[in-house]
């Protein structure tokens, strides 16, 4: 490693991060603890290998794990703060520190997990997926080497998704202007065989469900020990991906549920078709195995994909539901899907009808759901009609008078129409009149009569005020 290009311990870069010394090195870059002076912080400040080609390739794969891994706002990714460039020329990015050792150190010790901790960190890496695959990044070197068990302050740990350095970025919207990635030439495969989908290794285009067959390689290695396709060398590896049948995880380790192993088996399907199609998917067939503390992230992952599925489209996509037959997988000449059924329930409570083929499983929430968002025009109607018709029924009555009213002045108004029964020679148009011109004279009376017909007169006077006020 060329020294005289990288920073020494306590030197300042940028004006704002000093170094503290290194911290490791990989393939591609070197990786230093330092400090940020201004926020008073811990980070790791991560710069390319100055032994490496001084190839405009190296350098855009480096920025697009920068950018790659910025873009994707996750607990279960290692954040990217900041980018730059060494007065030396090389590039650096500046990423949260983490305390502890990645999944392939654990195995190191480990040589198998217990079932219940592998399947948390793996749904743990599954929500970290979730985020990226909504906003386009596929990582495409997924290993236990790139999962990082990070010790928190409160003495818990968690799993932070590595290196996006060979991450491919596709558009999320129509007007998204992020293309294809172009770091993989013609010709060229990069990745780590052991991880690779066959679709990868044949160097062909690729999107999420590659990232979903090396997580199965990566929690079937957990659980055993070993990865499903080990051979001698590159070329054997590369043959063994494309066509050698995986032994079942149970064949290695017996107290394996037969469904978890299903699941794993479904991952490393060769069809895509037949592939889990999401990251909810394989989320929900293997929560039932885990501790149980991890079980909420399977909403959260659904959640996320339903979301930006969502932004993405403009309108409500509902799932597209599938038998169960379509969703089995057979391992020892049994299908899986009964067994998957079977398995002991989640914390969290999911229907199986949700489960289909497509890029999300649940659908999107009803209106009833969100209460703040029902129509209310209906209730604003009502209270507008009972505002306004009350005081105008009380003033129609008021001025036609109570009913005892009406009936006090009826007398009157049969003797009025006396007069016209004793004079036959009067033409018929005529009692028609005088019934027409009497209304007035007969209202007239009625109202007038209003005062005698109560049982006294300081309560019609209290009346007609509060009726002035109300009409005003």
């Amino acid at each position: 490693m060329s020294s005289t290009s990288l920073p020494q311990p306590g030197e300042i870069v940028a004006d704002k991060y000093k170094i503290e010394g290194p911290l490791g090195e990989g393939g591609m870059a070197i990786v230093f603890a330092a400090h940020h002076l201004l926020l008073d912080k811990r980070i790791a400040l991560k710069i390319l290998s100055p032994d490496l080609p001084k190839l405009p390739l190296l350098r855009e794969r480096f920025l697009t794990e920068a950018r790659a891994a910025a873009r994707v706002e996750s607990p279960h990714v290692a954040a990217v703060m900041d980018v730059g460039t060494l007065p030396s020329g090389l590039p650096f990015m500046v990423l949260e520190r983490l305390d502890g050792c990645d999944l392939g150190e654990l195995l190191l010790v480990e040589r198998q997990l217990a079932i219940g901790d592998a399947v948390d960190y793996v749904l743990q890496a599954l929500q970290g997926l979730a985020h990226a695959h909504t906003l386009g990044v596929i990582h495409r070197d997924l290993k236990p080497a790139n999962l990082f068990l990070d010790h928190q302050n409160d003495g818990s740990a968690i799993i932070k998704i590595l290196d996006f350095g060979i991450a491919k970025l596709q558009a999320t919207s129509p007007d998204d202007p992020v293309s294809i990635s172009r770091m993989t030439q013609h010709g060229q495969a990069v990745g780590t065989p052991m991880y690779m989908s066959p679709e990868h290794v044949r160097n062909e285009v690729v999107d999420h469900r590659t990232d979903i067959w090396a997580i199965g390689v990566v929690l079937y290695e957990l659980l055993t020990g070993q990865t499903p396709f080990e051979a001698e060398g590159i070329g054997e590896t590369f043959g063994a991906v494309l066509s050698r049948k995986a032994a079942p995880a149970r064949s290695l380790r017996a107290d394996i549920p037969e469904a978890l192993d299903a699941a794993i088996a479904k991952c490393l399907e060769r069809n895509l078709d037949d592939r889990w199609s999401d990251v909810s998917q394989l989320a929900r067939a293997i929560a039932p195995f885990g501790t149980g503390a991890c079980n909420f992230l399977v909403q959260s992952i659904e959640q996320t994909l339903r979301q930006q599925l969502r932004r993405y489209t403009g309108k409500q996509i509902l799932p597209r539901p599938v038998t169960a037959n379509a969703m089995s997988v057979t391992v020892d000449g049994a299908p899986s899907s009964a067994k998957i059924a079977a398995a002991k329930p989640l914390a969290v409570t999911m229907e199986a009808s949700t489960s289909h083929v497509g890029p999300i499983v649940t659908p999107l929430p009803s209106p009833s759901e969100f209460p703040q968002l029902r129509p209310r025009w209906g209730r604003w109607a009502i209270g507008i009609a009972i505002a306004v018709g009350a005081p105008l029924a009380y003033v129609i009555f008021v001025a036609k008078g109570p009913p005892v009213a009406a009936t006090s002045a009826a007398p009157p108004m049969i003797e009025s129409t006396a007069a016209p029964a004793a004079m036959p020679s009067t033409p018929s148009a005529e009692p028609s009149a005088m019934a027409t011109a009497s209304i007035p004279a007969n209202l007239s009376a009625a109202i007038k009569t209003i005062p005698s017909a109560t049982s006294g007169a300081s309560k019609p006077k209290s009346g007609a005020k509060k009726a002035g006020r109300t009409k005003h």
